[in-house]
């Protein structure tokens, strides 16, 4: 590519970032700039759940040029022949004789749309995750330079409007990491690179992340058991137009410091506020029982207070959430002010 279109390619892949927000302005100014014909863009992502594609930026279209690209094309024979191609496709491209087609002669060109240039967005895998239009206000704006530098920057596009790819978690946890995303209708999806949470097939993970949703959270750190163990768990309430949705992290939990499920959640009572004495009610136990807990608790996590250990236990995710809307860990509590970090 020529100096121009790799700084552009660069200055797009920066825009696209990894785990923070996408600066798609950025994004259209450096198409602009490798392309300079360029008086309107649009990328789409799929959305697997309402099967179809959603607008995630554009910018000048009008609405009705907008719904036509994002919604009516894909089901036509030249959204067909888009797909079937792995290469961009100039306007002139099409041999189904695109200008006499309504989505030209009764959208674009009313709009003064002359040219343009349409590109599948795929996954890594193959997968068809997105589409990207361009258009111009002159004829034969766009060639093969403008082809080759889109097919350069795709791959980047597509990994931001991948359904099945999480850049939050990502950018935060290494691939020992598996991890589920759970759609509305108590469905889990798998995500691309990672092997699915077993967390993701216990009920009472699904009623939590349910409650979590609608809360509004934006992350919880914690601990979970099953059948095989202790697991290191995070949530995370992902808003994104494709990829909406409470994605559910979890690896196994070595537990090198030896803490009991009870000690566990003694930790959780103290990180949600609640006084010895309230911990004791929540656990049908005595108040001497709790504050010899919280005497454990301190030697392990080597805390002088509680006030220190809540800060330990938070940071390291030592809490135990309850499902039911209740108990020590109910999660109005644990998520109240704040995101809980997570090292």
């Amino acid at each position: 590519m020529e100096p121009l279109c790799v700084a552009a390619a660069m200055r797009i892949g920066y825009a696209m970032g990894t785990a923070a927000e996408v600066e798609w302005e950025e994004m259209f100014e450096a198409l602009a700039s490798a392309i300079p014909e360029v008086c309107a863009a649009q990328v789409t992502g799929w959305d697997p759940i309402a099967r179809r594609f959603v607008v995630v930026a554009e910018r000048g279209y009008r609405k009705s040029i907008s719904q036509d690209l994002a919604h009516a094309l894909p089901r036509t024979r030249w959204g067909v022949q888009l797909f079937a191609s792995r290469m961009p496709l100039l306007m002139d491209d099409m041999p189904q004789h695109f200008r006499a087609s309504p989505h030209y002669q009764e959208k674009l060109r009313p709009a003064g749309f002359e040219d343009g240039l349409s590109a599948t967005l795929r996954s890594e895998a193959g997968r068809r995750v997105g589409m990207l239009h361009l258009n111009a206000p002159v004829r034969q704006a766009f060639g093969e330079r403008a082809r080759e530098f889109v097919a350069q920057v795709g791959p980047a596009l597509a990994r931001r409007v991948d359904p099945l790819r999480c850049p939050q978690l990502d950018g935060r946890f290494g691939r020992e990491w598996t991890a589920s995303r759970l759609v509305p209708g108590g469905e889990f999806l798998p995500l691309a690179g990672r092997e699915p949470s077993p967390l993701a097939r216990d009920p009472r993970i699904v009623e939590l992340a349910e409650s979590f949703r609608a809360m509004w959270a934006a992350w919880l750190a914690f601990l979970w058991p099953d059948a095989a163990g202790w697991h290191r768990a995070a949530m995370l309430n992902v808003v994104d137009t494709n990829r909406s949705g409470v994605v559910v992290a979890s690896t196994p939990f070595a537990n090198e410091l030896g803490l009991t499920g009870r000690e566990v959640d003694v930790a959780t009572g103290i990180v949600a506020g609640l006084s010895n004495q309230a911990i004791a009610d929540e656990l049908v136990v005595s108040r001497r029982t709790v504050e010899t807990y919280v005497e454990r608790l301190l030697g392990k996590l080597g805390c002088a207070s509680r006030g220190e250990a809540a800060g330990v236990a938070v940071r390291a995710g030592l809490v135990r959430p309850s499902t039911g809307g209740g108990g020590v860990g109910a999660l109005p509590r644990l998520t109240r002010g704040a995101t809980l970090p997570w090292p």
